[in-house]
């Protein structure tokens, strides 16, 4: 049978061979001649044209709403559906706003009017929508009461320009969907100062004119989150105003800038590896919504995003969320992110929409009836298309050269997760030195975890506990004043496995050496039929050092007498935490920093978490292994506890053929098997029979007959 199926797989990877190759082309980066095309997108003039031949001129509602649109919410109104439920938060918020005074111009921390510019987006989003759902003309005059506070501001603080994008973006919402309901001169007020508070100033970032910025973020290169909020921002703005004749030049020339520059950002930001986004999953969030509020806008407004959002790197970004979350959904932060954030998301409507596949949409829903009022909710829900199941998908997720892998053994709350951390550390970008961090949740608890974010104004910032490798759940090498991890240093996964032990290891070598690292290597295996989780990290230095292995928790600690193992307890879930690795002990310590380290005042305050660490001095080789296992009601210790084998001995049990490791036969390992054929010398494949399944020493039809038959036999 073993034959027969290598057979087939060769049989396939033929058929998929004469396959177009663009089916199975991997998306290239930002230098590449795709970026350069902008897929169907020629220039500004075209979607302004394309707008009006749309909905012909001065037609409103179009960014994003329109009146079919609004038609079908009213028909939920108390039908008991989750879009009646929103409708109904709707209402509620609106009346809620209507108690409280106008937003007024504030910048509490001399930098940022941010808070000020969120504040006014949403009410005027929430007051708009609720004056075209429920028809009560009290909405629209307070929505516009916002609108022209907003006006009278002295600016919206283009210092700080993503203060300006949200306010943009409220106010494109805000001309578009109220302007049924104000009068020429209004309307004309609000376009006046959209132009010259919104559109005037991004224009100034475009062609790069001395202004005063905190940063520059149209000529930073890759880039972060602020190419898609800026450019998306000022996208809708265009959109909403760009058939007035006051507006439609400038407008034109903003929707070619931004969106060439969300186009080619897109493209370098999510991976096409595994669609991780280097920032972690609060800016992808961030990013990801400002990118379907430009892609729905321009598909509700011109009829198409003219290719922006339709790229795989994106597409596999649901998964980075989807497994670099536990199975509650909270984050598995990492870098800039905030510790266990909610990642039952609002944007993952619109991804399910936008790629056809519903399943992307189940975890907002399951918890919008749960959660205060969000009007993308509303944006974007459409329950005429019904969830698939999520619950079928793998549980292990991860591959070689890939920055994150994640395994869980259910996706069931009561299952274990685990998941590692690696790529690149770049602090410009929101990193942390956080590489080979580790987190574990069992029965919806987390058991280690990370701290979170770090105050953006604190001076000596680099060097603060919660952003040096010791406030993470990893090594510290030869600890000094210094970075206790290299910036820069890039450490991908090297060997992954899926199944019932399944793994990932990644060499963390270039992120020591310049602490006296020779070699350093971290693995994490779960074996799922025992609910275990192994933390293995194989190291040699230089010259006889010291090394300190830390994990964060909430919960409390207890420490055997001999120091040989650990019970973590957090809320009524306890896990066993056992060294099987010889030397060593562990102790209990506060996540602070190591008098070895820089002294940064003002930190934030970290008395809530305590560490578990293991301490070695005078070592050159040496091996930490860490067992972690969920103690069921009654223990005091596992019933079972693995033995320790390098990680080079680490093996899986997968499936027959699955070449991916993940635990399936699929597509994945075909295109795996089409590549690894395609690199054959064809000298050497001719003389190939093993394909040849009818044994008449041709590949033909009845090869794929046979084929079939096998398949379904077996």
């Amino acid at each position: 049978m073993k034959k027969q199926l290598i057979c087939i797989f060769l049989m396939l990877i033929m058929v998929i061979s004469i396959m177009p190759v663009n089916a199975f082309a991997e998306n290239t980066g930002s230098d590449s001649s795709q970026t350069e095309s902008y897929g169907e997108f020629i220039d500004g003039e075209q979607v302004l044209s394309d707008m009006i031949e749309k909905n012909g001129m001065y037609a409103h509602p179009r960014i994003i709403m329109s009146d079919e649109k609004i038609a079908r919410l009213k028909a939920n109104i108390g039908d008991g559906s989750v879009t009646a439920i929103l409708l109904e938060k709707l209402r509620a918020e609106a009346d809620r706003v209507m108690t409280r005074p106008v937003a007024e111009y504030e910048i509490p921390d001399g930098i940022r009017l941010l808070e000020t510019s969120k504040r006014i987006q949403r009410r005027i989003a929430a007051l708009a929508m609720a004056y075209n759902i429920f028809g009560d003309e009290k909405y629209a005059q307070r929505c516009y009461a916002e609108l022209e506070a907003a006006c009278n501001f002295k600016d919206w603080n283009p210092s700080h320009f993503l203060d300006t994008a949200e306010m943009s973006t409220g106010f494109a919402i805000g001309y578009d969907w109220l302007y049924n309901w104000m009068n020429d001169e209004q309307r004309a007020f609000i376009r006046k100062n959209l132009i010259e508070k919104g559109l005037n100033q991004v224009m100034d970032d475009y062609e790069d004119k001395p202004r005063t910025r905190t940063y520059r973020w149209y000529q930073d290169y890759p880039g972060d989150n602020w190419k898609l909020v800026c450019n998306g921002s000022m996208s809708m703005a265009a959109l909403a105003i760009g058939d007035e004749d006051d507006a439609r030049d400038i407008a034109s020339e903003v929707l070619t800038y931004a969106y060439k520059e969300s186009y080619s950002f897109v493209r370098r930001a999510y991976s096409a590896k595994d669609g991780t986004y280097s920032e972690g999953l609060g800016y992808w969030d961030y990013a990801t919504y400002y990118l379907g509020l430009q892609s729905s806008a321009l598909m509700s407004a011109a009829g198409t995003d003219y290719g922006l959002a339709d790229y795989e790197g994106l597409r596999k970004s649901v998964d980075f969320v989807r497994y670099m979350s536990s199975n509650t959904p909270k984050s598995f932060s990492f870098g800039d992110d905030g510790d266990s954030r909610d990642t039952g998301w609002a944007v993952l409507l619109w991804l399910a929409e936008y790629y056809n596949s519903y399943d992307i949409a189940s975890t907002r829903l399951k918890k919008i009836e749960n959660d205060s009022f969000n009007y993308l909710d509303l944006l974007w829900i459409d329950e005429e298309k019904t969830p698939d199941s999520a619950g079928d998908i793998p549980t292990d997720w991860g591959e070689v050269g890939a920055s994150n892998a994640s395994f869980r053994n259910t996706w069931d709350e009561s299952g274990i997760v685990a998941a590692l951390h690696v790529g690149e550390n770049n602090y410009k970008y929101h990193g942390h030195y956080d590489l080979g961090s580790f987190y574990i949740e069992s029965n919806g608890e987390r058991f280690f975890t990370d701290l979170g974010n770090e105050n953006y104004e604190l001076d000596n910032r680099k060097y603060a506990y919660r952003i040096r490798a010791e406030g993470h759940n990893t090594l510290v090498i030869n600890p000094s004043q210094e970075l206790d991890q290299q910036e820069g240093a890039e450490c991908l996964i090297s060997s992954f496995s899926g199944g019932n032990e399944a793994f990932a290891v990644a060499d963390l070598t270039a992120a020591y050496e310049a602490s006296g690292a020779e070699s350093v290597v971290r693995g994490l295996k779960m074996i799922k039929d025992k609910e275990c989780v192994i933390i293995q990290d194989e190291i040699s230095l230089d010259a006889p050092g010291e090394v300190y292995w830390f994990a964060h928790t909430k919960g409390d600690i207890v420490v055997a007498d001999d120091g040989r193992s650990a019970v973590l307890t957090v809320g009524s879930e306890k896990m066993w935490v056992g060294l099987i690795s010889e030397g060593g002990k562990f102790t209990v310590m506060n996540a602070e920093l190591l008098p070895t380290s820089l002294a940064v005042q003002n930190q934030t305050d970290n008395s809530s978490y305590r560490k578990l660490a293991v301490h070695l001095t005078n070592i050159s080789d040496t091996t930490i292994s860490v067992v972690c296992i969920p103690l069921k009601q009654g223990e005091t210790y596992p019933s079972w506890t693995p033995s320790m084998k390098e990680t080079s001995q680490w093996t899986s049990q997968i499936t027959e053929g699955d070449v991916n490791g993940d635990g399936i036969f699929n597509v994945a390992d075909l295109v795996s098997l089409r590549k690894w054929l395609l690199a054959v010398p064809d000298a050497e494949l001719k003389n190939w029979k093993s394909a040849d399944l009818c044994s008449d020493n041709k590949l033909d039809v009845f090869d794929f007959i046979l084929m079939r038959r096998l398949l379904v036999k077996g």
